[in-house]
Protein backbone atom coordinates (compact mmCIF):
# COMPACT_ATOMS: atom_id res chain seq x y z
CA UNK A 1 0.00 0.00 0.00
CA UNK A 2 3.00 2.71 0.64
CA UNK A 3 4.89 1.61 -2.31
CA UNK A 4 5.51 5.41 -3.61
CA UNK A 5 8.43 7.42 -2.66
CA UNK A 6 7.44 11.11 -1.31
CA UNK A 7 11.61 11.85 -1.79
CA UNK A 8 12.10 10.23 -5.55
CA UNK A 9 8.88 11.07 -7.10
CA UNK A 10 9.53 12.97 -10.89
CA UNK A 11 10.96 16.89 -10.47
CA UNK A 12 11.92 17.15 -7.12
CA UNK A 13 15.26 17.68 -7.12
CA UNK A 14 17.05 20.96 -6.76
CA UNK A 15 20.49 20.92 -7.28
CA UNK A 16 20.95 24.56 -6.72
CA UNK A 17 19.31 24.06 -2.83
CA UNK A 18 21.17 20.59 -1.01
CA UNK A 19 19.05 21.55 2.00
CA UNK A 20 15.61 21.65 0.26
CA UNK A 21 13.17 18.91 1.15
CA UNK A 22 11.49 18.15 -1.95
CA UNK A 23 14.34 15.74 -3.53
CA UNK A 24 17.78 15.43 -3.90
CA UNK A 25 20.23 12.68 -4.89
CA UNK A 26 20.38 10.98 -1.54
CA UNK A 27 17.03 9.32 0.10
CA UNK A 28 16.54 11.53 2.88
CA UNK A 29 16.78 15.18 1.29
CA UNK A 30 15.14 16.86 3.99
CA UNK A 31 17.60 15.93 6.67
CA UNK A 32 21.54 17.86 5.48
CA UNK A 33 22.79 14.90 6.23
CA UNK A 34 21.04 11.79 4.91
CA UNK A 35 24.38 9.73 5.63
CA UNK A 36 24.20 9.15 9.15
CA UNK A 37 22.04 6.26 10.68
CA UNK A 38 18.39 7.43 11.33
CA UNK A 39 17.69 6.74 14.79
CA UNK A 40 14.43 6.27 14.36
CA UNK A 41 14.50 4.37 11.32
CA UNK A 42 16.52 1.60 13.09
CA UNK A 43 13.22 0.71 15.25
CA UNK A 44 12.20 -2.27 14.91
CA UNK A 45 9.01 -2.80 11.73
CA UNK A 46 5.41 -2.18 13.51
CA UNK A 47 1.90 -3.21 11.69
CA UNK A 48 0.22 -0.42 10.66
CA UNK A 49 -3.20 0.61 12.07
CA UNK A 50 -5.94 0.35 10.41
CA UNK A 51 -8.05 2.78 12.12
CA UNK A 52 -6.42 5.46 10.31
CA UNK A 53 -7.92 8.53 8.41
CA UNK A 54 -6.70 9.64 5.06
CA UNK A 55 -6.54 13.20 4.11
CA UNK A 56 -5.05 13.70 -0.06
CA UNK A 57 -3.63 16.82 -1.09
CA UNK A 58 -4.23 17.34 -4.60
CA UNK A 59 -2.94 18.66 -7.41
CA UNK A 60 0.55 17.46 -6.50
CA UNK A 61 2.74 18.84 -9.23
CA UNK A 62 5.14 20.70 -9.16
CA UNK A 63 4.13 20.73 -5.18
CA UNK A 64 1.23 21.17 -2.96
CA UNK A 65 1.44 25.08 -2.43
CA UNK A 66 -2.02 25.90 -4.42
CA UNK A 67 -4.29 22.62 -3.87
CA UNK A 68 -7.25 20.96 -2.00
CA UNK A 69 -6.93 18.47 1.26
CA UNK A 70 -10.00 15.76 0.66
CA UNK A 71 -10.75 13.61 3.98
CA UNK A 72 -13.31 10.71 4.49
CA UNK A 73 -16.13 10.75 2.61
CA UNK A 74 -14.67 13.06 -0.39
CA UNK A 75 -14.73 16.03 2.12
CA UNK A 76 -12.54 19.31 1.87
CA UNK A 77 -11.10 19.67 5.08
CA UNK A 78 -8.59 22.86 3.59
CA UNK A 79 -7.81 24.87 1.32
CA UNK A 80 -3.95 25.69 0.43
CA UNK A 81 -3.55 28.96 -1.35
CA UNK A 82 -0.41 30.82 -2.17
CA UNK A 83 0.65 34.13 -3.11
CA UNK A 84 3.04 37.40 -2.64
CA UNK A 85 5.55 34.87 -0.75
CA UNK A 86 2.92 33.06 2.00
CA UNK A 87 1.00 29.90 2.45
CA UNK A 88 -2.46 30.35 3.61
CA UNK A 89 -4.39 27.11 4.43
CA UNK A 90 -7.91 27.54 4.89
CA UNK A 91 -10.83 25.97 6.56
CA UNK A 92 -13.99 25.68 4.96
CA UNK A 93 -15.49 28.93 4.42
CA UNK A 94 -12.24 30.58 4.19
CA UNK A 95 -11.73 30.79 7.89
CA UNK A 96 -7.93 30.91 8.43
CA UNK A 97 -6.17 28.16 9.90
CA UNK A 98 -2.13 28.39 9.51
CA UNK A 99 0.01 30.88 7.39
CA UNK A 100 3.58 30.32 6.30
CA UNK A 101 5.63 32.97 5.01
CA UNK A 102 8.50 32.01 2.85
CA UNK A 103 11.60 34.42 3.34
CA UNK A 104 15.09 33.74 4.03
CA UNK A 105 14.03 31.14 7.54
CA UNK A 106 10.09 30.19 6.59
CA UNK A 107 7.95 31.10 9.29
CA UNK A 108 4.54 29.95 10.47
CA UNK A 109 1.53 30.58 13.11
CA UNK A 110 -1.06 27.65 13.67
CA UNK A 111 -4.56 29.29 14.78
CA UNK A 112 -4.88 28.40 18.43
CA UNK A 113 -1.83 25.76 18.40
CA UNK A 114 1.32 27.55 17.42
CA UNK A 115 1.95 31.05 17.70
CA UNK A 116 4.49 33.02 14.97
CA UNK A 117 7.74 30.59 15.11
CA UNK A 118 10.54 29.84 12.67
CA UNK A 119 9.60 26.39 10.82
CA UNK A 120 13.26 25.02 11.67
CA UNK A 121 12.59 25.75 15.50
CA UNK A 122 9.18 24.24 15.61
CA UNK A 123 10.35 20.94 13.30
CA UNK A 124 13.62 20.85 14.95
CA UNK A 125 16.26 18.87 13.14
CA UNK A 126 18.16 16.48 15.30
CA UNK A 127 21.86 16.48 16.52
CA UNK A 128 22.31 14.09 14.36
CA UNK A 129 19.91 15.03 11.73
CA UNK A 130 17.88 12.08 11.00
CA UNK A 131 14.36 12.80 12.13
CA UNK A 132 12.51 16.16 12.89
CA UNK A 133 10.78 16.67 16.34
CA UNK A 134 7.38 18.45 16.30
CA UNK A 135 5.76 19.80 19.54
CA UNK A 136 2.45 20.50 20.17
CA UNK A 137 0.07 21.10 23.01
CA UNK A 138 3.31 21.06 25.04
CA UNK A 139 3.97 17.82 23.77
CA UNK A 140 6.58 16.45 20.82
CA UNK A 141 6.52 14.28 18.14
CA UNK A 142 8.94 12.93 15.65
CA UNK A 143 8.79 12.58 12.17
CA UNK A 144 11.21 10.01 10.42
CA UNK A 145 11.91 8.63 6.89
CA UNK A 146 11.15 5.38 6.48
CA UNK A 147 11.37 3.14 3.61
CA UNK A 148 9.05 5.33 1.09
CA UNK A 149 7.25 7.64 3.94
CA UNK A 150 7.81 10.10 6.39
CA UNK A 151 6.35 8.47 9.43
CA UNK A 152 4.69 10.26 12.29
CA UNK A 153 6.00 9.09 15.80
CA UNK A 154 5.28 9.68 19.35
CA UNK A 155 7.84 10.25 21.36
CA UNK A 156 8.63 9.94 25.31
CA UNK A 157 9.95 7.24 27.76
CA UNK A 158 7.67 4.76 26.15
CA UNK A 159 8.51 3.12 23.06
CA UNK A 160 7.51 5.31 20.05
CA UNK A 161 4.10 4.50 18.67
CA UNK A 162 3.27 5.21 15.01
CA UNK A 163 0.68 7.56 14.64
CA UNK A 164 0.97 8.63 10.74
CA UNK A 165 2.57 8.89 7.69
CA UNK A 166 3.28 10.71 4.58
CA UNK A 167 3.26 9.30 1.63
CA UNK A 168 3.29 10.26 -2.70
CA UNK A 169 1.14 9.02 -5.29
CA UNK A 170 1.73 10.02 -8.90
CA UNK A 171 -0.89 12.58 -8.45
CA UNK A 172 -1.08 13.25 -4.65
CA UNK A 173 0.39 13.60 -1.39
CA UNK A 174 -1.19 11.39 1.04
CA UNK A 175 -1.36 12.26 4.93
CA UNK A 176 -2.48 9.39 7.02
CA UNK A 177 -3.42 9.71 10.70
CA UNK A 178 -4.77 7.39 13.32
CA UNK A 179 -7.70 8.07 15.41
CA UNK A 180 -5.11 8.70 18.25
CA UNK A 181 -3.25 11.15 16.32
CA UNK A 182 -6.62 13.01 15.42
CA UNK A 183 -8.15 12.45 19.41
CA UNK A 184 -4.49 14.46 20.37
CA UNK A 185 -5.67 17.41 18.27
CA UNK A 186 -2.42 16.57 15.09
CA UNK A 187 -4.61 17.21 12.13
CA UNK A 188 -4.13 20.96 12.08
CA UNK A 189 -0.24 20.39 13.05
CA UNK A 190 0.11 17.51 10.69
CA UNK A 191 -1.22 18.97 7.65
CA UNK A 192 1.15 22.39 8.16
CA UNK A 193 4.11 19.86 8.59
CA UNK A 194 3.00 18.11 5.60
CA UNK A 195 2.82 21.34 3.22
CA UNK A 196 6.40 22.40 4.35
CA UNK A 197 7.77 18.87 3.81
CA UNK A 198 6.31 18.90 0.71
CA UNK A 199 6.92 22.56 -0.44
CA UNK A 200 10.28 21.72 -2.22
CA UNK A 201 11.61 24.55 -0.25
CA UNK A 202 14.24 24.61 2.27
CA UNK A 203 13.26 24.86 6.04
CA UNK A 204 16.68 24.72 6.85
Amino acid sequence: MFTSNPYAAGGWYNPQNPLSINGSAHPHPWFPNASLPPTFGALPAVTYPTNTLSFEFSPAQPDILSCLVVGPNRTTYFKVVTSNGATLILKPRDEGMARIEWQAEPKLEIRNVIPNVYASQWLRLSQDQSYRTMSVGGRNYVWAPRGGAIILLSAGPSAPAELGRITRSPNAVILELTSDAIQAGLLEASVVATVLYQSGRNIA
